[in-house]
Order: C-alpha cells, then structure tokens, then sequence
C-alpha cells in the first residue's frame, strides 16, 4: 500500500473516528439530560402536591386540579399511598403502549410522613420531532468536518505526492526496471533524498560504464593490437584453431599479407609514416574482409597481416587474393617504394582434418613463395582437397535450398546445457541440419552464410521459428527451455516481425517464457540502434534474450543492460583448452564480470573435457555445452 493511503486511511480513520465519539458522547449527554430535566419535573409535581395536601382538608381535592396538572407534565400514571393504602390514583387513558416502556419515579412527601408517590412517565423527548431546522446545527457541523477533511486530504495527497514518485522511483530500482521511469525526478520530494538517489545512479552508471570499459580495456591488452586497433596474433589464432575445429564438413581459407616494403623504410626517421601505412593497410583489408560473411582480419607480425575466410573454396581464394592485391597496390605509397613490390600475399585453404600448426606452416610457406615470384605478388599453396558443399555455385545453393523450404526438409538436433555431466537440463538448443544432393549432412554453418547470399535467409529462419514454436506447444510446461537461434538481418524485416509477434502473442505467457531467442554478437553490435525497439518487444512478450559468439570480437558489453539479456554464450575459441590459456581465462572473467549486477549468466559453449569445465566454473561461468556433456541428437518435430 502506498504511503499516501496510509496516511490518507489513517487520517480518515480518526476523523470518523472523532466524529463518532463525539455524536455518541452528545447522544449520552442528551439522554441524561432528558432524564435529569424528568427528574426535575417530577420533584416540581411532588412538592406541588406535598404543599396542596398540607393545605387541604380533603384529599378529594385533589382531583380537581391535579390531573390537568399531570397531564400538562405527561404522566402516565401516579398512585399516592400511606402504606399499602391508596390515597390517590390517576391514570391517563389515552395511553395504550407497552407499559413497560415507562419509566417509574419514587418519592417521599416530606410534609406528610408516611404518604409516598409512584409516577410513571414515558420517555423523555419521546414526542419530539427531529426536523431539519433543529438538526440543522449538527449537520452544519458535520458537514464541515467532511469539508475539512476532504481539503486535509487533497492537501496531504499533493504534500506527499513527491514521497510516492519517490518510492516508486526506488520500487523500479529494486526491481531493476528503472528504464520505465515516467516522471521527473525534480517533482520527488524529499528533495534530498531524491538528488542522493540522482548522485547514487549517477555514479552507479559512470561505474558500469567504467567497468565496460576496463572490460574492453583487459581484453584489448589480451587480443587487439595497439599500434592498429585490429587482432593480434593470439586472437587469430584463437579463431583460426576454432574455425578449424568447428569446420567439419566445412573448407576455408586463410590470407598472410606482407608489407614488403617497409624493409625500405626507416622506421626511426619515418615512423610517422609507417605508422599511417599500417593503417591505410588495415582500412583497405577491413573493406575486402567486410563483403564475406564471417570474414576477420588480425595482425600477425609487425609487417604482416593475417585474413580468415570461412566457407571459402580454393577458386575463390584466387579471386579474393588477386582482388585484395589489387587493392592494396593502390594505397599512398611512399615515393621510394615500387607499389608492385611493395605487398606480397600468402593464400591457403583448410579443411576439418587439418590443424592449426599445419594451416599456418602452409600459409607462411605460400607467402615465402609469393616473395620469390616478384611478377604475381601473390600465391596459393595447391593442396588436393575434398570436394566441398561450400564450393558450389551460388545456383547451384539456391537450387539446393529452395527444394528443401519446399519440402520442408530440414532436420533438426537439439543439445543441452548443463551444469555438470548428468545433471539437470537448463536449456536445449535446437540445431539444424540439411541434406546435399548426395545425402551428405551439411550444418547449419556451412549453409546460413549461402541462404545469405542467395537471398534465402528469411524464409529458412522462418521455417524454422514455425517448427521450434510448434516443439514448444507440444512440450509440456515442465521441460526445459528451448534456444532458438535467428539472424538479425531477419528481425530487421518488418513482415518477419509481424509474423514472429503475432505467434508469439497466440502463445500464453508461460510458454513464450520457456523461449529464448539468441543472436550472434557481432550483428547485434552492428545492428544495435535498429534492434533496440524489436528486442524490447519480444522481452515484453515473455521471451528470453541470449547472446551468441560472446567475446568473438572485443566489443562493449552495455547490450547485456540495454537489451536485458538472460545468457551470454562464449565463443568456442575462448573454450577451447582454456585451462592452458592465461590470456582467455582472463577475457572469460571479465565477460563474467560485465554480467555483475544483472540477470545475464554465461554459458560455455563447445566444452571437450573435464579440465576445461572445471576451469570455466571456478571462472564463475553458470552453465555448459559441448561433447563433454552431450552430443546433439535427433529431434522428432510434431507436424502440424
């Protein structure tokens, strides 16, 4: 209950309170009044008789003067005795109610000894008539009293209206809803306590944002180089082992770009101007990286930079490497160096068997080549791959993927999350699988970056929502939540929204509650203003929000408080043996760290072995997911 109403209630309380004794008290006091006024009367009639029969001969006298006398003075009954002998006796005939109703009187005639008289009388101001005129007084007052407390009141309310807004501003505090605050501070009253809670947040908020920063700032140190601001060399290899690792079925490439011509320069005398060749350099390669999907750059050496390109076949490295040589050979060079000798790139393809010594051996070997072949400046090291789904033409995807929206024939795995080997299930995560032309299993990493590029993006994750929201009606109210991963690109297109809002609102709120929508970290950054109303939405909605590919780039964590995110996914290269990596453990506890203070938890992602686990729990990391715990199996949809 507010404390306005409180007080309000109480207030009123003891008014009506007042008022009521005060009416009772005045009832009382009007009541013994009447009864003392009776008295008097009958001790008028008594000495009025006691004197007429000290006076008179006869006692016979008294009847013919006595009796108008009792009937001006409304009595009922009266009976003179000496002893058990009647004297007199007078009773009014016009009165025919219950006689017990009637009030008896006793009394002693002091001049005549031995002669007593018993008057019976009704009840005093029986006859009288409670008319507006004669209440009017009590009703005026009453009527003021109702006044001044509904002014006390209005006055009170207005007085502490400030007090309510301020506890409603601490309510919201409390329950960590403080972006819903509607009024102004300024209309809070005690005006101190308000700026105390102004000052308090204040600081709270530079202090998040202090600790976001020195969040960045721990993993900056950790995988960015400083002297660009891209990757360094330990942050590529992170995602150079993890895309490996993760690759399956999956082929790639990777890039090593050298800076030949710095070996020209003085890096003393004109370090300035290597300085703004490394970033004209890093610029020009950030533009190639952007036009493919997943595509990262990092430097590897001081005068070398290294280039991941997922989902890559040998052919297209070729045009990728001729076109970012090209690029390059365009840069401000400076006027003693030959821009046809100035770069040389290393270009290499990987594949699931492979390992992360190997890939780089191979790369820094094609770049020693690349330096040997002075005309091309650039080259591939040749290796016999396998045939790989992600070589085929983009016709080719589109053929493949159309037929399967049209049969529906996705399949779909769901792994769990767990907080230790056998335990109890906090989460499943639905993943997806197709099926090429000759049957083999592609995942969904090979296939989503071609359903991009093919423009298919959007009904796939539609399908696939349509699918996961009927698994979610099916299952009962006591089974875990269910993860379901989208695009943004796909939250972004207004008919998706509709379509997602509205199934979702069909839903009960109990149901969209065991929901949790995840979306990869980088597009969320990307995409950031842009999702900010769609977000709230579906968290208005009773679903759960979850980031994806944590920690992948070293970017603010102020989405975990903005978009009141519920988990936190680690990215696999951060996983990944972590009990031997002092530079990832430290990145982990500091993503931990950025989840402080909110209801965000962080769940590992790609767990092999006890040792990591063990490692992530001590990190303070809530929960895990990978071969360790369990390998995703089959899941039977419900058909429509």
């Amino acid at each position: 209950m507010k404390l306005t109403t409180q007080l309000v209630s109480f207030i009123t309380l003891c008014v009506i309170a007042a008022m009521a004794m005060v009416l009772l008290g005045g009832v009382f006091s009007f009541r013994q009044l009447g009864f003392e006024m009776q008295e008097n009367k009958i001790n008028a009639l008594v000495e009025v008789v006691d004197k007429q029969l000290e006076v008179a001969d006869d006692h016979q006298d008294l009847t013919r003067w006595l009796p108008t006398l009792l009937r001006s003075a409304r009595v009922v009954e009266l009976e003179v005795r000496q002893g058990k002998q009647r004297i007199y006796w007078f009773r009014d005939v016009q009165f025919q109610e219950d006689e017990s109703l009637l009030i008896p009187y006793h009394r002693q005639l002091d001049r005549q000894p031995g002669l007593v008289a018993d008057f019976k009388l009704e009840r005093p101001f029986k006859e009288f008539e409670y008319s507006m005129q004669a209440m009017s007084g009590i009703s005026f007052g009453i009527l003021i009293v109702v006044f001044g407390l509904w002014y006390s009141i209005r006055w009170l309310r207005l007085q502490l209206r400030g007090a309510e807004l301020l506890a409603l501003r601490g309510q919201l505090i409390l329950d960590g809803k403080l972006a819903k605050l509607a009024h102004d501070p300024a209309e809070e009253w005690p005006i101190s306590a308000s700026n105390a809670l102004d000052k308090l947040l204040a600081e709270l908020t530079d202090a998040r944002k202090e600790r976001s920063r020195f969040d960045n700032f721990i993993r900056s140190n950790a995988f960015v180089d400083k002297d660009v601001g891209i990757g360094n060399r330990l942050f590529f290899d992170n995602r150079l082992e993890s895309a490996i690792m993760e690759a399956n079925v999956m082929s790639g490439g990777m890039l090593l770009i050298e800076l030949a011509c710095l070996e020209e320069l003085d890096l003393e005398d004109e370090a300035h101007q290597v300085r703004e060749l490394l970033q004209e350099t890093s610029g020009s390669i950030a533009t190639f990286v952007r036009k493919h999907n997943g595509a990262l750059q990092a430097r590897y050496a001081g005068q070398v930079f290294a280039v991941l390109l997922p989902n890559m076949a040998e052919s297209e490295m070729v045009d990728g490497a001729s076109q970012l040589l090209k690029s390059l050979q365009r840069l401000h060079w400076p006027a003693q160096v030959n821009p046809e000798t100035a770069v040389f790139i290393g270009a290499v393809c990987y594949q699931a068997t492979d390992s992360l010594l190997k890939v780089q051996e191979e790369a820094e070997l094609a770049l020693k080549s690349a330096r040997l072949q002075d005309h091309s400046g650039w080259f591939l090291y040749e290796k016999q791959l396998d045939l790989e789904p992600s070589s085929k033409g983009t016709v080719r995807w589109r053929t493949l993927l159309s037929r399967r929206l049209e049969e529906r024939g996705i399949d779909f795995y769901r792994q769990s999350v767990q907080q230790d080997r056998g335990a109890l299930v906090l989460q499943q995560e639905i993943l997806t699988r197709i099926q090429d032309e000759q049957g083999r299993i592609l995942q969904a990493g090979v296939y989503i970056p071609m359903a991009e590029k093919t423009g298919l993006l959007l009904p796939l994750d539609r399908l696939v929502a349509e699918q996961t929201l009927l698994l979610l009606r099916a299952e009962g109210e006591a089974s875990p939540p269910i993860t379901l991963s989208l695009c943004a690109q796909s939250m972004l297109n207004r008919d998706f929204q509709r379509w997602l809002f509205f199934a979702l609102f069909q839903l009960p709120r109990s149901t969209n509650e065991r929901l949790v929508l995840q979306f990869s970290e980088a597009q969320v950054t990307r995409h950031y203003e842009a999702l900010k109303r769609p977000l709230r939405s579906l968290r208005m909605l009773g679903c759960h929000l979850a980031i994806d590919h944590a920690g992948q780039d070293v970017v603010s964590t102020q989405y975990i408080k903005e978009f009141e995110i519920s988990f936190l996914r680690l990215h696999p290269s951060l996983v990944r043996e972590i009990q031997s990596r002092q530079v990832n453990q430290m990145a982990v506890r500091s993503l931990v760290g950025g989840c402080a203070n909110t209801q965000a938890r962080v769940i590992a992602v790609g767990v092999e072995s006890q040792e990591e686990w063990k490692m992530l729990r001590h990190l303070g990391v809530y929960g895990g997911q990978g071969p360790w715990f369990s390998e995703p199996e089959r899941l039977p949809l419900p058909q429509v």
